[in-house]
């Protein structure tokens, strides 16, 4: 029985990824076909695709609103994030349990639902669709994940560091940013990342709250309306490895313990 299991589990987790997988791959290998048509089989190989789109002026202009979106709604997560996290910390019991399903609780509304919302508020307050009113929407998604990240790493914090910081003459300021903001360095730098990635693949809130101006995700889905084609594939598999270098690189600058401790 025990060899049956340590067969079939590691078959089912390769078959789970595998399933997760293929569609990558076919995708990628579907930017090197030489038609205007995706399917099998393939008859002839070009990377014209891949070179063509690096030089849309649609496709560029998206991913670089993407871009500008991402780092908006990453300062402004980060912002409110941070602080939200020192005043979490401060608290305990009920009032802690209080604080946390408020600030959690964007990210178990449903996409959809939390969209509609921002809409709505954002028409409200005279807050017009466009670049601002995306980068506040996905600020609102990023935020909690901003909180826990740093609350995380907050709480391991040996508060004789901060004891002994304030003992040699240092006021809060030097305290902040000479003991806490380095220890609290790969968190941050963890969050970071992880708003800019949410960020740049939400589709939901940026359609929604985009109006004219269109986020590579929103630009994607503008096109598929009109059929899939192997430049949709190519620029597709182009950000998928980049956004997957960017994230392996942090993840090893993070283990490799650089980030501060």
């Amino acid at each position: 029985m025990t060899a049956l299991r340590n067969l079939a589990l590691p078959g089912i987790f390769w078959l789970f990824v595998l399933y997760l997988f293929t569609p990558l791959l076919v995708m990628a290998v579907m930017g090197f076909r030489d038609s205007n048509f995706v399917a099998f089989p393939i008859q002839a190989w070009t990377s014209d695709w891949y070179r063509e789109v690096l030089f849309d002026r649609d496709i560029q202009e998206s991913l670089w609103l993407s871009l500008r979106v991402s780092m908006m709604a990453t300062v402004l997560s980060l912002v409110i994030g941070l602080p939200t996290a020192f005043l979490v910390a401060r608290t305990s019991g009920l009032a802690r349990g209080a604080f946390m399903v408020v600030i959690m609780l964007p990210a178990f509304i449903p996409v959809i639902v939390s969209a509609i919302s921002l809409r709505i508020f954002a028409g409200r307050i005279g807050l017009e669709t466009g670049l601002l009113a995306i980068a506040l929407g996905h600020a609102v998604a990023s935020m909690p994940f901003v909180v826990v990240m740093v609350l995380t790493r907050l709480d391991t914090m040996n508060r004789n560091l901060v004891d002994a910081a304030r003992n040699l003459g240092a006021d809060e300021f030097i305290v902040l940013f000479r003991v806490t903001l380095p220890y609290l360095g790969p968190a941050l730098l963890g969050a970071l990342i992880f708003s800019l990635l949410l960020s740049f693949e939400d589709f939901v809130r940026s359609f929604f709250l985009g109006g004219f101006e269109q986020t590579f995700p929103v630009m994607l889905y503008s096109r598929l309306r009109f059929g899939f084609d192997p430049g949709l594939a190519a620029v597709s598999t182009i950000v998928l490895l980049v956004t997957t270098g960017f994230g392996h690189f942090a993840g090893r600058f993070l283990r490799s313990g650089r980030g501060g401790r």
